[in-house]
């Protein structure tokens, strides 16, 4: 659960990414876009990458930057719509003496996944992924009925431009990708495949065979499965859509991309796709949504710009901002983070998650 004590200010007493060597920026550039689905990955990283000591080096680097906190996790990336889950944005006007015992309410629900303060009227903002609408109504009237909740606004997702973090460290800018809305099953993943998701979604071990444990963990819990066999597995999650790659997620404020600006555009709606599309080129851009408006709050169009400054940011902002139309659009900069975690999905169904 987050509170109070682990807020962290944005920018502050963090380590630089001046402070990572040639060779990490090269190895986190490189996993940040995925972690080969094969026997012995960090080996074929070593190959791949020309690393002198090998498979050991690049396990030994990849520990030591996770131990440094440079590292969120690394694992699998999941996609939560191919999955089954619905997802909504909500934002609060908090009284400011209230916002910390309220996030810490707030990021005690699983299906939060981010909360921040944010510079704007509705200073507090948090994220919710659920397998069905009803528990998202469900947390969303719990939150508005808080003491200091002066109202809420909540923001479902009606299309997603783009997502797919990743930070470019070799040089300026962020890396990422478009992805367009991901195919979903109607039924969704049966319990097998439940079941192997509960064990993949784990920290990826770093041993020179980790998908030889997470096998080993998927036969513990009922599902028999061989290095190989789930290998095959991961290959076709990944065809059907359920996953988008294993690989690592930077904690990108300890390595020097501090302002975190969510923009907000309100488009006539003929033309809220093609803005979109737009700003989804932008390599500046990691997120980018259309999202249903709120009676007061009219932004439709929704894009999360990251850099090292709020200067920078605000500079790319502007580039974006020329390129989508001109519409009228904020930048609210995020002041404090509450929580920000990776979602776990299908664990609502074990009495002990």
């Amino acid at each position: 659960m987050a509170d109070a004590s682990s807020e962290e200010h944005a920018g502050g007493g963090h380590q630089e990414a001046g402070e990572l060597t040639p060779w990490d920026r090269v190895l986190l550039d490189r996993t940040q876009q995925g972690i080969p689905l094969e026997g012995r990955p960090f080996a074929a990283l070593a190959r791949e990458l020309g690393v002198p000591g090998g498979e050991e080096e690049v396990i030994e680097r990849l520990a030591g930057l996770r131990a440094a906190g440079l590292l969120r996790r690394v694992g699998a990336v999941m996609d939560s719509h191919a999955l089954g889950y619905t997802g909504t944005l909500c934002g609060a006007e908090v009284e400011p003496e209230a916002i910390g015992a309220l996030a810490a309410y707030i990021g005690s629900y699983p299906g939060v996944t981010h909360c921040y303060e944010r510079e704007n009227r509705y200073n507090l903002w948090f994220t919710l992924l659920a397998p069905h609408r009803a528990l998202i109504e469900q947390v969303v009237s719990g939150v508005s009925g808080q003491a200091g909740v002066r109202e809420l606004v909540e923001l479902p997702i009606e299309r997603r431009y783009k997502i797919n973090v990743a930070f470019r460290l070799g040089a300026r800018g962020s890396l990422s990708s478009t992805a367009p809305e991901a195919a979903r099953a109607s039924a969704g993943p049966d319990a097998r495949e439940r079941a192997v998701i509960r064990v993949i979604q784990n920290e990826l071990p770093l041993v020179p065979r980790p998908f030889a444990e997470l096998a080993a963990e998927c036969t513990r819990v009922g599902v028999a499965l061989e290095e190989d066999e789930l290998l095959g597995e991961l290959v076709r999650y990944r065809r059907v859509g359920y996953l988008r790659r294993v690989s690592t997620v930077l904690a990108h404020r300890r390595i020097g991309i501090a302002a975190n600006g969510m923009v907000v555009w309100s488009v006539p709606d003929e033309h809220c796709d093609r803005a979109g599309a737009r700003a989804a080129e932008f390599e500046a851009v990691t997120h980018c949504y259309r999202r249903r408006p709120a009676d007061r709050w009219p932004y439709n169009l929704y894009a999360m710009v990251h850099a090292g400054t709020r200067e920078e940011c605000l500079a790319r902002v502007a580039e974006i901002n020329a390129r989508v139309g001109r519409y009228p659009y904020q930048v609210l900069f995020s002041t404090r983070e509450f929580k920000k975690s990776s979602m776990r999905y299908f664990c609502e169904e074990r009495s002990d998650a």
